[in-house]
């Protein structure tokens, strides 16, 4: 089911430039500047892991880049459900189609393999939403002041739980 991947790759690649095309065409808020890039980086890299487990010489690999690019896809798309998510859960259901039939195809192999295979697409779901939930997480509390001007904001880090910033000059001031 090579096709999955494919699929999974191609809607989060255009997902990915249409979310860059979205941001290009709003205001500039200087405050959160490694959002965009963190998150466009990360559609990209789940892409790239579900059109590589396509490919034939994935072997073993494959069901590791699926479940990082399933869960990865799924939880991004369900974060970003009112906004560019919906696509994102589509390609995360295509690649965990993707998925199941991979395991499939080991488990009836008779391969003794199949555990292994089961293992490695958890341990890279489990990756795939760490690195999420942490990216997001250190890029809310990278704030940037400009240089003239007021501005001031708030929000919620999972490591850090809520707090409010205030930029006044180019001076930060964070409180919790």
């Amino acid at each position: 089911m090579g096709w999955a991947g494919v699929a999974a790759a191609i809607i989060a690649a255009a997902n990915d430039v249409l979310y860059l095309a979205i941001i290009a065409t709003q205001s500039d808020s200087a405050s959160q500047f490694l959002r965009v890039p963190f998150i466009a980086a990360f559609i990209a890299v789940m892409a790239i892991c579900a059109a590589l487990s396509s490919m034939a010489s994935a072997g073993r690999w494959g069901s590791f880049l699926l479940g990082v690019s399933a869960a990865g896809l799924l939880l991004l798309g369900f974060l970003a459900m009112f906004s560019i998510g919906l696509p994102l859960v589509i390609a995360g259901v295509l690649a965990a189609l993707g998925l199941i039939k991979t395991l499939g195809d080991v488990r009836s192999s008779g391969e003794r393999s199949a555990r292994a295979a089961v293992a490695t697409a958890a341990g890279g779901a489990v990756l795939a939403v760490v690195v999420l939930l942490a990216g997001v997480s250190f890029t809310e509390l990278a704030v940037r002041c400009p240089a003239n001007g007021q501005e001031s904001g708030s929000g919620f880090s999972l490591l850090g739980g809520a707090y409010q910033y205030r930029c006044d000059h180019g001076v930060l001031t964070i409180s919790h």
